[in-house]
């Protein structure tokens, strides 16, 4: 048993190698691709021509190159974090958004608002839902490249990253819906969550503290490739980090960012996918366990300008937990005494999904070829939905499954507009 034990932490070891070799390789092409025919450096720009080193303005002039108009707001959390927020306030041929319709979409774990506007206009949600007459929203929360400000830490001490998904469910998301709600006028907003987006608003609706605050003002909530319970993830970087427990080590060793803004995957040339689609395609199954069947190779680079946009150790660490235990519940501190110092209680508090807060409407998109939102952990999902709903089943998810997309394919995918987006605009106003 110890034997085997020991070859399956050489396993996963060499696989997180192989991860990283490929990305240190990704580096060295990145360099070679901006060095001019002598060898000089030379400055390299984004896809819309914005430099690479100011991010906020290569994400609005990226959005004004399609035509549409680009805002850069920001909320303060209750904690002090400021949070940045793009908006789209109309549709690329008007001059307002129809008056009522506020949408707001939420990124995943590492991800960042850039990922809902990178592809083509017919081809992105946040554009879809501005031409339809939606007045867009979409925040970033607190850690990655556009959140890092708080009104008393600087993200060069420890406490600023002192957070998880807790603290982004229950801190981050009001700051959202207070801010969006006052600016528009708007007493609801349709949510769109991806990956830890839904995670956020899972555990928020489960919270009879926070579920108040959340679901009254939801008209409509939207999960894509939604995310509670891990145990059954094959998305084999966060198993081999929860197995080797990677990010407790860093956690203990004060590490405390994950992948900062520096990350080399941002400096790679879109002409690098274009000419090696293999090479790309390693990088990204290495970076997220996806493929690029359904994405266009250059929008992926374009993606890779801006994410993985960071996040904290200690939230990396609370997933490797939620993998290990496969529960869904609050950080565990690791000790009795700590939790008890944190919950009063000596183990973390649990989400209840069997009591969540629905909407009204809700609507599950999730993916047969999803390693991160497995199959098995959505089936258990939709059971624990069903068991919410026994006493009003009208609000009972709705779940469309799209048999060959992967975790990304959902904000990446070239034909989500397709199999995804044109069945949002069905089912909301």
């Amino acid at each position: 048993m110890a034997r085997m034990k020991r070859a399956r932490t050489m396993a996963a070891a060499g696989r997180t190698l192989l991860a990283a070799s490929l990305l240190l390789a990704a580096a060295s092409m990145a360099s070679a691709a901006r060095s001019g025919p002598s060898g000089e450096s030379q400055t390299w720009t984004g896809a819309s021509g914005s430099p690479q080193s100011d991010p906020r303005a290569f994400h609005i002039k990226y959005v004004e190159d399609f035509g549409y108009k680009c805002e850069f707001h920001q909320t303060t959390t209750r904690d002090g974090y400021v949070l940045g927020l793009f908006r789209i306030p109309h549709g690329a041929s008007q001059n307002s958004a129809t008056p009522g319709k506020v949408a707001v979409l939420q990124h995943g774990l590492l991800g960042s608002s850039f990922g809902w506007v990178v592809n083509l206009p017919h081809q992105s949600l946040a554009y879809m839902l501005a031409d339809a007459g939606y007045d867009v929203w979409m925040p970033n929360t607190r850690g990655n490249v556009f959140s890092r400000n708080n009104t008393h830490l600087n993200p060069d001490e420890e406490a600023f990253w002192d957070f998880s998904w807790d603290d982004q469910l229950e801190l981050d998301l009001p700051a959202v819906y207070d801010y969006v709600l006052g600016e528009t006028g708007n007493s609801d907003l349709v949510y769109v969550g991806h990956s830890q987006g839904t995670t956020m608003m899972f555990g928020g609706l489960s919270d009879p503290k926070i579920a108040p605050l959340l679901q009254p003002r939801t008209s409509h909530y939207i999960a894509l490739a939604p995310v509670a319970y891990v145990g059954n993830t094959e998305q084999q970087l966060l198993k081999d980090l929860a197995d080797m427990g990677v990010a407790e080590q860093l956690y203990k060793f004060g590490v405390k960012e994950w992948l900062p803004d520096e990350w080399i995957l941002h400096y790679i040339d879109p002409v690098i996918c274009d000419v090696s689609p293999t090479f790309c395609q390693s990088l990204l199954i290495a970076f997220s366990g996806c493929s690029l069947r359904h994405k266009n190779a250059t929008a992926v680079a374009n993606y890779l300008d801006v994410e993985p946009a960071g996040t904290s150790v200690k939230n990396v660490v609370h997933w490797s937990q939620q993998v290990r235990e496969n529960s869904f519940t609050m950080f565990d501190y690791e000790s009795p005494e700590a939790n008890r110092q944190h919950y009063n209680q000596t183990d973390p508090p649990k989400y209840d999904l069997s009591q969540i807060q629905l909407p009204n409407s809700t609507i599950f998109f999730a993916g047969g070829f999803d390693t991160l939102a497995d199959p098995t952990d959505v089936d258990h999902l939709i059971l624990l939905m069903q068991e919410a709903t026994k006493n009003d089943q009208s609000k009972f998810p709705y779940t469309y499954k799209v048999l060959d997309y992967d975790h990304l394919d959902f904000t990446l995918a070239d034909d989500a507009y397709i199999y995804v987006y044109s069945k949002i605009l069905e089912h909301i106003p």
